[in-house]
């Protein structure tokens, strides 16, 4: 259920309405929006793989991985909402307000993540994660329904009237946030277990410590390691995807905003369905050629989208998105999640929020500086194919079976 109230924030803001609002009204220039678009994204995801690890081991240590949840979810629905007062020409608030709001969804995603050890098992884990991201990108789906009616106004010149229309799309994606998260606080039990603090330290201190003995003690993890490696690259190809898919629809094949939107809901049914059926298949055939098949999908998608020119060629490329995007990830969390030690799941997790975002600052960034300097998105989104092939290179040295029975052992016990 926070799955479903975070895809309101990263279909509508992230990837279908906000990111060309904010190229074409408040920046009012493409590629200078590409370039703030891209370095916006880097800068939050520097911010939350700064943080993440740290956060991870004070959560698993306090018991408290919820209250840090919570943090993050207000920190998303006061500062989404606080978009509204952006027009056009501010730039520098846009941007301000655009990154507080990204980091605290990215900071949600490590302790929501950290939960599934805890909730599942090697035999529903697949099921269980693919229902996660499939119930997303559903919820995706709903909130660009209810935000489709006032896209009209996101346009070069927009009326007084269609301008107002477009301020109010942050702000029901806000309210459908708070609201959609609600279950998520009422029914979901947090098993951490609170540990003492050794005397003479804080919360910070103790963060620190934990994450300077589990780096001691990641070689016992090799596996889990070397699956974080290869995710910190290949996800950084989806993130940017996620970020300037719809400014590569709108400015590079001509899409209207409306159409973008339409676009971007039948990619949210795609990508349920494929998170929900790569699950299965993840349970059946296993994780890891799971998501080789997943990334063959990326493959495709992107060198598709480089040689796309019509509208009918690029629904093509959505497809293959939807499809990769619903069960990359999702695959990929759950196969952590069986390499992972119950007893240090939010700390794990943690190293997931640095394979997540410490290279994901570099995809967005890339394509905004070779999109400026080409004066051309097409290079750009080509750039990010080398994510997904270097991804799909390290993680062929992922040894599965070796990696679930290491999770076997607690990080607490001694060597």
């Amino acid at each position: 259920m926070y799955d479903v109230a975070d895809s309101a924030f990263t279909t509508v803001i992230v990837t279908a309405l906000y990111a060309p609002y904010f190229s074409k009204i408040v920046v009012g220039n493409s590629q200078q929006g590409d370039f703030l678009w891209g370095l916006a994204a880097s800068i939050s995801e520097l911010v939350v793989a700064l943080l993440a690890p740290i956060l991870g081991a004070i959560a698993d240590f306090s018991g408290s991985r919820k209250k840090f949840l919570a943090v993050c979810a207000v920190t998303i629905v006061f500062f989404t909402a606080a978009l509204y007062f952006v027009g056009p020409g501010m730039t520098a608030m846009g941007f301000a307000l655009y990154v507080i709001a990204n980091i605290g969804f990215s900071g949600g995603g490590v302790f929501i993540d950290s939960f599934l050890p805890g909730i599942s098992n090697e035999k529903n884990v697949g099921r269980l994660s693919g229902l996660k991201w499939g119930m997303g990108y559903a919820s995706g789906l709903v909130a660009t329904a209810l935000c489709l009616p006032l896209s009209k106004g996101i346009v070069d010149n927009p009326t007084p009237d269609e301008l107002f229309e477009a301020r109010l799309i942050p702000v029901v994606v806000a309210v459908y946030y708070a609201v959609t998260v609600i279950p998520t606080f009422v029914f979901l039990r947090d098993r951490s277990v609170r540990k003492p603090l050794p005397a003479g330290e804080g919360y910070v201190t103790v963060g620190f410590r934990q994450l300077k003995r589990t780096l001691k003690h990641i070689r016992r993890y090799r596996e889990l390691f070397k699956l974080l490696i290869a995710f910190l690259v290949y996800n950084d190809g989806i993130v940017t995807v996620i970020y300037f898919a719809a400014l590569y629809a709108t400015e590079t094949i001509k899409f209207t905003t409306e159409e973008v939107a339409v676009m971007f809901i039948a990619m949210n049914v795609i990508a349920a369905a494929g998170a929900l059926s790569f699950g299965l298949l993840a349970d059946r055939i296993g994780q890891k050629r799971t998501i080789f098949i997943s990334l063959g999908i990326w493959m495709a998608a992107v060198v598709l989208a480089y040689f796309a020119h019509s509208k009918g060629s690029f629904y093509v490329v959505a497809t293959l998105a939807g499809i990769g995007m619903g069960s990359c990830q999702s695959v990929t969390r759950s196969l952590l999640a069986l390499f992972t030690p119950k007893e240090n799941a939010a700390e794990f997790f943690g190293f997931l929020g640095i394979a997540g975002k410490a290279l994901a600052f570099l995809g967005p960034i890339i394509f905004g500086v070779v999109s400026k300097t080409t004066h051309s998105q097409r290079p750009a989104i080509l750039s990010v194919g080398t994510f997904f092939v270097i991804g799909a290179i390290l993680l062929a040295f992922v040894n599965e079976r070796r990696g679930k029975e290491a999770s076997a052992i607690p990080v607490d016990r001694e060597v």
